[in-house]
Order: C-alpha cells, then sequence, then structure tokens
C-alpha cells in the first residue's frame, strides 16, 4: 500500500490488480519490445528485460481531512468485459484493500471518473442479489456532464462516432465497441443514476477544497484528470490521459484507444514539457511499480522519476 502527502492532504494507491504481461501489448503501436528495451529506466518498473509493457489497475484515495474522494474505480467485480475478456468476470479482494487503507465503503464521499471505459468506473457498483447497486452508498458520483452524456448517447444507441475504434487489439475481444459502451453504462453507471447519486458538472470543475478536474481530451472527447493541491504543493492524477510512463519519454506516442490521437500527443507534449523539472508529483493510473513521480528532463528528452 502507497500513499503520498500533498500539503495536507493524503493520497493512497488501492490496487484492484497487476495486469498480465502481455494482455496489453500493441497498445501502444509504437512502443515494440526492441524501442522499449532501448528506454533503460523503464525497467524494471514499467517494463520487463524483454521490453514488454508493464501496467497496473488501481484506484486512488485521496483524503483531504474533511472529504474521502475516490478517484477511478478500476474493472470491478462480476463485470461484463467482451473488448478485454481478461477483465470480465473478475473476482478480486479490491474492498478489502480499500480497508486495510484505512477506509470503509460508508466513508467515501466523493467518486470521480476521469472518463467512463470500462476499466476506471467498475468498482461504482457491486452485485447485490442479482442486482447492481453502488458501492459507495453515502458517496456522491461526480461526472463531467460532457463525458456522461457522449457515453449515454452510445447505450441509447445514438448515431455517435465510435469511441474506442481501433482499441480491439486483445485476444478473443468482441469489436463491438457500442455493445461494450452499452455494457458498462448498464452495470456500473445507470445504478447509480437510479439512486440518485449522480452529480453532472461543468469540465475544469472544482470538486471540493483542493481536487478538481481538470481537461485533457482526447483519450476520449471529454476525458478529465485531477489536480490536486494543499499549501503549496501540487499532484496530478493521470486517468488515461498518459496511459504508460513510456509516454513521458514520448508523448507523441498515442494509444490505440484513444479517440483523438493527434489531439491527446499534442497535450501531452504541452503536459510534458510544462512539468519537467518541477515539484508536480504524476500518479499514473495505470503506472506499474511505484506509480507516483515526477517528471524531469533527461538529455534532450524526459523520464519519469519515482517518487
Amino acid at each position: 500500500m502507497r500513499s503520498w502527502t500533498v500539503g495536507d492532504i493524503r493520497i493512497t494507491q488501492v490496487l484492484e490488480m497487476p495486469v498480465e504481461v502481455g494482455v496489453l501489448d500493441g497498445l501502444i503501436a509504437e512502443a515494440t519490445p526492441e524501442v522499449v528495451q532501448g528506454i533503460g529506466w523503464l525497467h524494471p518498473d514499467y517494463a520487463t528485460a524483454g521490453g514488454q509493457t508493464i501496467w497496473s489497475l488501481h484506484s486512488y484515495v485521496v483524503d483531504t481531512g474533511s472529504a474521502v474522494v475516490v478517484v477511478d474505480t478500476g474493472c470491478g467485480n462480476g463485470k461484463s468485459a467482451p473488448l478485454i475478456p481478461a477483465w470480465g468476470k473478475l473476482d478480486n479482494p479490491f474492498l478489502e484493500r480499500l480497508a486495510e487503507a484505512g477506509y470503509t465503503r460508508e466513508q467515501v464521499d466523493v467518486v470521480l471518473c476521469t472518463h467512463m471505459h470500462l476499466d476506471h468506473v467498475g468498482w461504482n457498483t457491486v452485485d447485490d442479489g442479482g442486482r447492481w447497486v453502488p458501492t459507495f452508498p453515502n458517496a456522491r458520483y461526480v461526472y463531467v456532464a460532457d463525458e456522461f452524456a457522449y457515453h449515454q448517447g452510445i447505450a441509447e444507441e445514438a448515431d455517435i462516432s465510435d469511441d474506442l475504434a481501433g482499441a480491439v487489439v486483445y485476444e478473443g475481444a468482441n469489436p463491438d465497441i457500442h455493445n461494450q459502451t452499452r455494457l458498462v453504462f448498464a452495470e456500473s453507471i445507470q445504478p447509480v443514476v437510479d439512486a440518485g447519486l449522480l452529480d453532472l458538472v461543468p469540465a475544469d470543475h472544482v470538486v471540493t477544497e483542493g481536487v478538481r478536474y481538470v481537461s485533457t481530451p482526447g483519450h476520449t472527447k471529454s476525458h478529465h484528470s485531477v489536480v490536486v493541491e494543499s499549501k503549496g504543493e501540487r499532484a496530478f492524477i493521470t486517468g488515461d490521459f498518459i496511459h504508460h510512463p513510456v509516454q513521458i519519454a514520448e508523448p507523441t506516442w498515442s494509444s490505440h484507444g484513444d479517440f483523438d490521437r493527434a489531439q491527446s500527443a499534442a497535450r501531452r507534449v504541452e503536459f510534458v514539457e510544462s512539468a519537467a523539472d518541477t515539484d508536480l508529483l504524476v500518479l499514473g493510473t495505470h503506472f506499474a511499480g511505484t506509480s507516483a513521480g515526477r517528471v524531469v528532463r533527461d538529455g534532450g528528452g524526459y523520464r519519469f522519476a519515482p517518487a
């Protein structure tokens, strides 16, 4: 269990599961084993000796002292995942790990999601005797309105562009992107709506003191990362704006799952340049090993220095 402090705020990583090596091979096309081996600092936390990228599924609990905020909720147990079969019908002790970190389901005040893909909203709900109910009964689930509306449109079979187009690189995957989005909405989002726990907010919304959304579009049309600020210190929770630390070394490399690869690349370049050699703590939502660190200049480029 890893934790970091940002001023008076404590951020704790709660693991759902490490991603089996190989499951996400090819997601970043340029990150071939030969190329990854040439970026020496990626080994051993973020790549194998053979050059395969290493990934993780986890959430972050942001404890401000007056509010407990969970950022992104992984895949969840028992969910349908035809797009990534290895992540469907899971049975992980995520809630037990949350308790080990010092938090019960009832203590969570706010749930945020950077975007509404299957591996970021799964623990929004749990199976209660054959029906999905909110995992955190006392929390407000705070979503960016445009992100919610886009995925709701797909769930309702609106004539809308294919999000995740080109993302089907997984063995045994069902390429029906709309069906996957409908399943995610039905299992992990609609029950929150039905329970009256949903708050829709504008872009760059201040969620609570010290925690705010910041627009980082490209992976989805309205993807938002999360900024944490206290006593002059700052942290940045990436979501899928930065999928893997290799994208700090090569910020123009985009994921197959990005809605607009050129946009996500351009925003990453801006971010990496602005974050380099500052005190900004960067927390990767899919970074394995030590998932938090800082961007530092490395010759003519950049690397990720674990905190």
